[in-house]
């Protein structure tokens, strides 16, 4: 089921959390919402064994923020470890471990939201809750590579889109035939990403926040150019 912020609020993630009888493990870029910290206490409290993988350099948040954010996960019990360093940023490399995902034994969220009150009460964001057996089956693979530091494997790409590496996967959902409808935080600069969407022409929309910067309003006039309609929606 789709969930969309901020109308949802952290509910259909504490439901999650609620529902899951042995495990519940969760990848997150930032996580401080109070009503979520709750819900993995009393989790914890009746037996189920709560892991958390956290960036620990995200973008813009202070060191100090950090530290308190992993002290608040771990009061509530659960097993904090930090997301492998191929994934985060350092030595001149922008890369961040940007999931936010919720899985246990037969049941996973996968959104777009931080865990945090803006993403729940501000901001535009979607949230997908599934009991499907290979999208849970996927999702947990990938947790556990990730909590263990190793690679997935191949499973995982044949029924998730998983980034690093998820271009042509991109491509080959805005290459369908017919019209493509596309909401973005950014642009962003992939070139092939890009090409795509100009190659729709006026079966294009994309919606975008006013907020982007000065290379992607670069990149939306090009594809403007091109016939793709593109709402920037200002903040509210």
């Amino acid at each position: 089921m789709l969930y969309i912020e901020p109308h949802a609020g952290p509910a259909p993630i504490v439901q999650v959390i609620t529902d899951a009888r042995h495990t519940v493990d969760l990848n997150v870029y930032y996580l401080s919402s109070k009503p979520i910290l709750s819900a993995l206490r009393r989790a914890h409290a009746r037996g189920v064994n709560v892991r958390v993988i956290l960036d620990q350099h995200p973008y813009g948040i202070k060191p100090w923020m950090v530290r308190k954010e992993a002290r608040a996960i771990r009061e509530t019990g659960a097993t904090l470890r930090w997301a492998p360093s191929r994934f985060e940023a350092g030595a001149g490399h922008y890369r961040f471990d940007h999931a936010k995902y919720v899985v246990s034994g037969h049941e996973v969220e996968i959104g777009t939201a931080n865990f945090d009150w803006s993403a729940f009460h501000k901001n535009r964001e979607y949230l997908n809750v599934t009991g499907n057996t290979a999208i849970v089956k996927a999702a947990q693979r990938v947790f556990d590579a990730d909590w263990n530091d190793q690679k997935a494997g191949p499973y995982p790409h044949q029924v998730l889109v998983l980034s690093p590496g998820s271009a042509a996967q991109m491509v080959s959902v805005i290459d369908q035939p017919g019209p493509v409808d596309i909401e973005s935080e950014e642009m962003g600069d992939d070139r092939t990403i890009l090409s795509a969407i100009a190659a729709k022409g006026h079966a294009a929309r994309v919606i975008l926040p006013a907020s982007i910067s000065a290379e992607d309003q670069r990149n939306v006039a090009d594809l403007e150019q091109h016939g793709v309609q593109v709402r920037l929606l200002p903040k509210l």
